[in-house]
């Protein structure tokens, strides 16, 4: 696979503002994408929680130049998809269309980018906040996740839920939410992401005509290290099923074991062709038994989540604990290590041929790495990656004495 001539571009405006952009000239669509470094992450003030999710609803609400009518109508005529996510680190305003429609997709992204935050539209969606928090409630597997994520991070501000928390939503004013904006919307904390069918200088115009006036404010965030309390916690349902949900420190996103991360985690915990699918999911010991590694800016997680009968949730989770202490004892076999690699490069490859993909992918590596790589340089530092560097790495960041654990079902007994 050979890299087309001048694949990655890049330019900086005066008042901060990223852009970023991939030319795949053989693709008739172009996906575009204002990236927010702002998530629940960076809401400090507990009468904030929420606010990121929130903010991302209200955007789609009007601006100056458009109602919320409008937006959706702009969308629909250039034949876009388009959506929006918040998490913890970052919110994603995108869309994907056909290339002659980018100037438009811009103007319009880029114009609500500078909502107007009216105080009725706030007053009203806050009702379907409160409303999609109250439909969470009912829903087992995210209100065990939720929990978790409370439990492992307590005290810092990775410790509340992404979408808030009733109290916090009923009581935010749209004040507080204006003086967020103009914080953490600034425009050197903001990355214009392109990938697709596109002409650089037309881009370049593009993003100084609509975005050169904004103002500048905070950018990024202080990634203060952590290390979670190893902790219990029993959550008492009337389930069918009894959810066991484990994790321990793993390295952060910038971290040269990303990649041996991610193989470890996958040969251990991938939901096919796993050693924990081989021995609990296959064999019908389990519904779902699974790791994942979670990486953040500073730091990271090895998650586990398991869904299992009940009556056969102490022994699964013993499983669980074995194979964890296995490949931390004895490491991991060549052979899985290749099985990992070849369903981690089929990924790549398979998202370096979406142009969603490879613009959703622009500031990853641009925040991680510093720079754009292409898929050839993701391949070869998967493929570098030895049996050696996996087992250093479970050597390095072992589980004892540090993992936190929630169990959520009729059980309360599970330790």
């Amino acid at each position: 696979m050979t890299a087309p001539a001048q694949q990655f571009f890049t330019h900086r405006l005066s008042n901060g503002l990223q852009v970023l952009a991939q030319r795949m000239p053989e693709m008739e669509s172009v996906a575009v994408a204002f990236y927010v470094r702002t998530g629940s992450r960076d809401e400090h003030d507990p009468t904030l929680y929420g606010v990121s999710h929130f903010l991302e609803h209200m955007v789609f609400k009007g601006t100056a130049r458009r109602s919320g009518d409008d937006i959706t109508l702009a969308f629909n005529r250039m034949g876009a998809e388009f959506n929006a996510f918040t998490n913890f680190e970052e919110t994603v305003y995108h869309a994907r269309v056909l290339s002659d429609e980018l100037p438009n997709a811009i103007d319009l992204l880029a114009d609500m980018m500078r909502p107007r935050l009216d105080a009725d539209d706030f007053t009203r969606e806050r009702d379907v906040i409160l409303a999609e928090i109250t439909r969470g409630e009912d829903q087992p597997t995210q209100v065990a996740i939720r929990q978790f994520y409370q439990t492992y991070f307590a005290g810092t501000s990775l410790g509340h839920d992404i979408i808030g928390s009733k109290a916090s939503i009923s009581a935010m004013t749209v004040e507080q939410m204006r003086a967020y904006f103009a914080r953490r919307y600034a425009a050197n904390n903001l990355i214009l992401a392109v990938a697709g069918k596109l002409e650089w200088p037309q881009v370049v115009d593009l993003a100084e005509k609509y975005c050169s006036e904004w103002q500048v404010g905070d950018e990024g965030r202080v990634a203060e290290p952590f290390v979670p309390k190893p902790t219990v916690e029993h959550i008492q349902r009337d389930l069918q099923q009894q959810y066991i949900l484990l994790g321990y420190p793993f390295p952060a996103q910038e971290s040269k074991e990303y990649y041996p991360a991610m193989l470890g985690s996958d040969i251990l915990g991938d939901g096919s062709g796993s050693r924990l699918f081989w021995n609990i999911t296959h064999k019908g010991l389990a519904e779902v038994a699974v790791s994942q590694y979670s990486p953040f800016n500073g730091l990271g997680m090895h998650f586990f989540f398991v869904a299992t009968a009940p009556e056969a949730a102490p022994d699964v989770l013993s499983l669980v604990r074995a194979e964890i202490q296995s490949i931390e004892a004895d490491g991991v076999h060549e052979d899985e290590l290749a099985r990992a690699k070849a369903k981690l490069i089929g990924n790549v490859v398979l998202d370096g041929e979406s142009t969603m993909r490879r613009m959703m992918n622009l500031p990853n590596s641009w925040l991680i790495d510093g720079r754009l790589k292409t898929i050839e340089e993701d391949i070869a530092d998967i493929e570098a990656v030895t049996v050696e560097d996996v087992n250093r790495l479970f050597h390095n960041w072992p589980s004892a004495g540090r993992t936190v654990m929630l169990t959520m079902g009729p059980r309360d007994d599970i330790a």
